[in-house]
């Protein structure tokens, strides 16, 4: 008797899944690839929705039969229909990233179970996604610095409007932290004899906040208008940290694939 009663749950169970929703051939979801047609199973008065990338436009369409289909396109999504009964025919789409090809079937039988969505997946986007991720976490991780503690020991007069909310170094680059919604001035490198001049930077952060200069200074002016603020590093050490990666970050090393 335990069989029956197994299958007696392995049936209550499906039907569960289907009620809630389960897999439904109607709806596809499909790799792009731009060598392969796809087809499209259509019945007479049934819209089929076509789901393209995200940010993907729509350009221009060809049917092989333009008179027996209808067809509208807003941003990334397609809707097509059959409004004939002799509708066989194909599709092409052309959006400003890829072409797509399509083949399109009109079922007449009872019960035809027509295609209502297609939604491309793009394995060549994710995987440059990846990439681009894991290279971002690389840099990130790099510019962290080699676990020294920071130097913190910074002091400023002038114009305090003008003023980061930290400032620090690594021994390496220079770090300043500005407030949001405030106009970030330019940093001028002093040197011993008092001329200013502009070193490498670049931002960071999550709002891009952190303005990190690619040096380490005794001292270091902001200019903005005709507002100015100095800034000294109280712990300054003319050694600092060698690069010898050949990157901006000592911790991230270039590699050159030949």
């Amino acid at each position: 008797m335990r069989a029956p009663t197994v299958l007696l749950l392995l049936a209550i169970a499906v039907s569960a899944a289907a009620s809630e929703g389960g897999p439904d051939r109607r709806i596809r979801y499909v790799s792009y690839d731009p060598d392969a047609v796809v087809p499209v199973d259509a019945v007479v008065g049934i819209v089929t929705h076509i789901v393209l990338e995200p940010g993907e436009s729509y350009v221009t369409h060809a049917f092989g039969d333009g008179k027996a289909w209808d067809f509208a396109a807003k941003a990334n999504h397609c809707f097509l229909k059959a409004v004939a009964t002799n509708a066989d025919s194909n599709l092409t789409i052309v959006t400003d990233r890829r072409s797509y090809h399509f083949s399109l079937r009109l079922l007449a039988e009872p019960g035809a179970a027509p295609t209502f969505e297609i939604a491309f997946r793009y394995p060549d986007t994710e995987a440059r996604k990846r990439r681009e991720d894991t290279r971002r976490s690389a840099v990130e991780d790099g510019f962290k610095g080699n676990g020294e503690k920071p130097n913190l020991d910074y002091t400023m007069s002038g114009d305090l409007d003008l003023a980061p909310v930290n400032t620090w170094d690594d021994r390496e680059f220079t770090y300043f932290r500005f407030p949001g919604q405030r106009d970030i001035p330019a940093i001028y490198m002093v040197d011993l004899d008092g001329n200013e001049s502009i070193v490498n930077r670049h931002s960071t952060g999550t709002s891009n906040e952190i303005v990190v200069v690619h040096k380490v200074a005794a001292r270091w002016v902001l200019r903005l208008g005709s507002r100015a603020l100095a800034i000294w590093n109280d712990a300054y050490d003319p050694e600092g940290r060698r690069n010898v990666s050949r990157t901006a970050s000592p911790d991230v090393n270039r590699v050159l694939w030949r």
